[in-house]
């Protein structure tokens, strides 16, 4: 049976059903791609702005209390830099395992900070080496003693790739606890007193720090890059109907 089709002039277009179904499925996928690009070029660019705002208001000194802790946060800014003062609990640090600095493997060391209110400020103090002995345990690097003025980035904590769950896990058997991207309930029910829910990395040129390479904020592609595979994502596309068409576009020779 002779299919039917749209008649363009002296020309007829009559694809086969499946033809037609397997170019929605691909024009579908192809611009759910392009369109999460463009998202994505949305997200850098309202990071950049935050990232300018941030430069432009420069340090700032902030003292928590309890009563600003009701925002989890205690009211800091993404991407800002702040000046704080307290002291390092050397005894109850956290380590960031799995992470990895050229070819080697080691820990992010989270110290917490305790303010003058009592409160617990969690601080990247940078990366140290895992320990070369397998039956060596986990490392408990050393911090300066008595009060102290820091400076560093403000961020939340680290997520992975793909966190499976979202349980709560509260082990505490012994310090310092090596824990792997632990959730900010995680690291907050390590302690008996609160915990500032988010994660100041130090500045490079603060001393009692380990390997810190932080001091540029990055954000990988550029809005322009997102916006250049959006084209090429619609532009595949377009190509994917171009085939269907030009392959089953035929001259009418009745």
């Amino acid at each position: 049976m002779k299919r039917r089709g749209l008649q363009l002039g002296h020309f007829r277009l009559a694809p086969p059903w499946w033809a037609i179904l397997l170019a929605a499925i691909g024009v579908v996928i192809l611009s759910a791609l392009g369109l999460w690009q463009i998202e994505r070029a949305h997200t850098k660019a309202r990071i950049l702005a935050a990232q300018q705002a941030a430069q432009a208001a420069g340090p700032q000194r902030v003292t928590i209390t309890r009563a600003a802790l009701d925002g989890q946060s205690g009211g800091l800014t993404y991407g800002y830099r702040y000046i704080l003062r307290g002291h390092y609990d050397t005894a109850h640090q956290v380590l960031l395992a799995n992470q990895v600095e050229g070819t080697k493997t080691g820990y992010r060391v989270w110290t917490p900070l305790v303010t003058a209110a009592g409160l617990r400020l969690m601080v990247d103090r940078g990366w140290v080496e895992k320990p070369s002995d397998p039956d060596a345990g986990p490392p408990d690097p050393g911090a300066p003693t008595g009060p102290v003025e820091i400076q560093g980035f403000w961020r939340p904590y680290p997520e992975p790739g793909l966190r499976l769950g979202s349980r709560t896990v509260c082990d505490k058997t012994g310090w310092p606890r090596a824990l792997n991207y632990p959730t900010g309930d995680t690291v907050a029910c390590q302690y008996d007193t609160p915990v500032v829910n988010g994660l100041l990395l130090l500045s490079p040129e603060a001393r009692g720090g380990f390997v810190r390479d932080w001091d540029t904020d990055r954000v990988g592609m550029g809005p322009t890059g997102h916006y250049i595979y959006a084209s090429q994502w619609f532009l595949m596309a377009l190509i994917a109907v171009g085939i269907v068409i030009g392959v089953n576009l035929k001259r009418d020779r009745r």
